[in-house]
């Protein structure tokens, strides 16, 4: 089996990463094969196995690494701002954002391939990945419920999560469907979803950072 040097390794692994994620959006994560892979890379099928144990384990390293702009992207947008209810509206726009912005995520998690990127082997990594993006969170949803007397500030972190992904995150699954109420419903102008969503996060925000 060919060896290589630490440098080839990096670059190849690179490679393979930037390919599969191009792949899988393309394609979906069904129709892409190891042999789809590594045949840009220029490598054998097998050596793919020198670099992932799966393609799941290749595709939870985009995960992870998008994860890790998410939590950036929340980072700046809540640097220097002192009022809760817009930082927690500027946390809510950055989870929609995630969802709709990012085609990976948009495959994973809005269109519903979870077991087709993930597989059956790679939950425990999936749930580290999840654990580790909201241990970030933490800090920053902790500095916002200390500078608010509203329900915010006696909730955990499930529960905010909860609401996000019941609200903003099923608004967002079902996109198309309020699109196309745009497009056939003579009562519905252009513009519906977006006014919808903005209006979720406003009113989910100032209820709750406001006082009760």
């Amino acid at each position: 089996m060919r060896t290589f040097s630490d440098e080839e390794r990096e670059q190849i692994r690179e490679q393979l990463i930037q390919t599969g994620q191009e792949l899988v959006l393309t394609y979906g994560p069904t129709k892409t094969t190891v042999k789809d892979i590594t045949d840009p890379v220029g490598i054998a099928k097998p050596t793919f196995y020198q670099f992932f144990d799966a393609k799941a384990d290749l595709y939870l390293v985009i995960l992870e690494r998008e994860s890790r702009t998410f939590i950036e992207n929340v980072h700046d947008a809540l640097d220097g701002v002192e009022d809760p209810q817009k930082g927690l509206e500027r946390l809510f726009w950055c989870y929609v954002e995630f969802g709709e912005e990012n085609p990976f995520i948009q495959q994973l998690v809005i269109e519903g391939n979870y077991q087709d990127i993930i597989g059956d082997g790679s939950w425990d990594t999936l749930d580290d990945i999840q654990q580790e993006m909201w241990s970030e969170l933490i800090p920053l949803i902790e500095d916002l419920q200390e500078r608010c007397n509203g329900p915010l500030t006696e909730m955990d972190l499930l529960t905010i999560n909860g609401l996000m992904s019941a609200s903003l995150g099923w608004l967002m699954v079902h996109k198309a469907e309020y699109k196309q109420y745009e497009a056939e419903l003579e009562m519905i102008d252009e513009g519906y979803y977006e006014h919808i969503q903005e209006t979720m996060i406003s009113v989910l925000a100032n209820g709750l950072t406001s006082p009760v």
